[in-house]
């Protein structure tokens, strides 16, 4: 190899490596942009992933295990006619206990 072979083939990878930190730079203006744009939505999905996830999480399959139960008693009757599902007091306390900061978001 001569040293203008080698002298090419670093100015070529310098270029791909400078059009590569340009892209990223670009990349890192959009998800910026995105960022800011979504500020609120994102600000209310961290809340509720904090400490409050596990008590949505937990309302919901609360929830679910109602409805779940009351499919599969109804059967077939279910899928024909619809169905109402009875929540106890404390379910419907859980519920309430979720209420506002689902709707905060």
């Amino acid at each position: 190899m001569s040293i203008a072979s080698i002298e090419s083939g670093i100015v070529a990878i310098a270029k791909k490596i400078k059009a590569g930190i340009e892209i990223a730079g670009e990349d890192a203006l959009k998800i910026a942009g995105f960022l800011q744009a979504n500020q609120a939505e994102i600000t209310g999905l961290a809340a509720l992933a904090g400490s409050k996830t596990s008590n949505v999480v937990a309302t919901g399959q609360t929830v679910l295990g109602e409805v779940i139960t009351a499919v599969k008693g109804a059967g077939d009757a279910a899928s024909a006619n619809g169905l109402s599902v009875s929540l106890n007091a404390s379910v419907i306390a859980e519920v309430k206990a979720i209420i506002k900061d689902l709707e905060a978001l």
